[in-house]
């Protein structure tokens, strides 16, 4: 399919006359002809109906209308957008995040960039950690926040702490051991945890809460979810107890009880990820003015 078979199919489709269409596109009417008829044999099915006097759209054809001048209309931005650039000097920063949750590091930063470069924009993207690896390691992304594990294998690779993480349990207010000041994982022997999809979590190999969390399953029910928010809602809504590392959990979470795990591992180096040798002035910005280790 391409545009355009789309264009052709679009002004036959505003006018109804295959003529006038070849006309405003400077094309001749068996070329229109043409493209619609190989519109209608990638799609199965016939777009028009014409007599010696009429042309009308078939139902498939009214259906597809709507969607062909979406897209046509989607590439006209992307053109216009990519001129703009071109005959500007705007530019990008590609931002990876694994959790919206992560947006508290990044809005002094942006705040900050804005002011000192106003014509780079940000454009942020947020997957599991194992897609953002991906992306980072192909540089689609200049900056990627992450944990010091995540990017420990990636060539080319420098990485600045923002500060030390932790994992900590969530519960309702509701929950039993809310009065705690922190959790063993004896006090949830009997406790439902809640816990994101391991692509979500930035675990290392051999990691001692990990295991923990595999035996605890052995031998109860546990929940997985899709995404941290979902974690969080459930175990807000008295589902269980959520485990999550610290970037998850928002700053000052309404109606949670945010607990620490007693005998933790050693907390977690977590902060920005940036390509080797960067010429960028914005990243050397952002790495110099907002990594620090805490």
């Amino acid at each position: 399919m391409t545009s355009q078979q789309l264009k052709c199919f679009v002004l036959v489709a505003d006018k109804l006359n295959f003529t006038k269409a070849a006309e405003e596109m400077f094309l001749s009417a068996p070329t229109v002809t043409h493209h619609i008829k190989t519109l209608e044999e990638e799609l199965g099915t016939s777009l028009f109906i014409r007599t010696s006097k009429t042309v009308r759209l078939t139902e498939a054809g009214a259906t597809f209308y709507s969607d062909a001048r979406e897209i046509l209309e989607k590439i006209s931005l992307a053109e216009k957008n990519i001129r703009k650039i071109t005959n500007s000097d705007l530019s990008f920063l590609r931002i990876g995040c694994i959790s919206t949750a992560e947006f508290v590091f990044l809005e002094e930063i942006l705040s900050d960039m804005q002011a000192i470069y106003p014509k780079v924009y940000p454009r942020i993207f947020i997957h599991d950690y194992h897609t953002m690896k991906n992306l980072f390691c192909n540089r689609q992304l200049d900056i990627l926040l992450a944990t010091k594990e995540m990017i420990k294998d990636i060539d080319g690779c420098s990485f600045r702490k923002l500060k030390s993480i932790s994992n900590y349990a969530i519960l309702s207010p509701k929950s039993s051991l809310s009065a705690k000041k922190e959790l063993s994982f004896e006090d949830l022997e009997n406790e439902c945890l809640i816990i994101p999809l391991p692509k979500f979590l930035p675990f290392q190999n051999g990691n001692r809460l990990q295991e923990k969390i595999v035996l605890h399953s052995q031998s109860h029910f546990n929940l997985m979810c899709e995404n941290d928010q979902a974690a969080i809602l459930l175990a807000k809504c008295g589902y269980g107890i959520a485990i999550l590392p610290e970037f998850f959990i928002p700053p000052q979470p309404d109606d949670l009880i945010v607990l620490p795990l007693a005998e933790e591992e050693d907390a977690m180096d977590y902060g920005i990820a940036y390509h080797k040798n960067v010429e960028n002035d914005c990243i050397k910005y952002i790495v110099q003015n907002y990594c620090f280790a805490k």
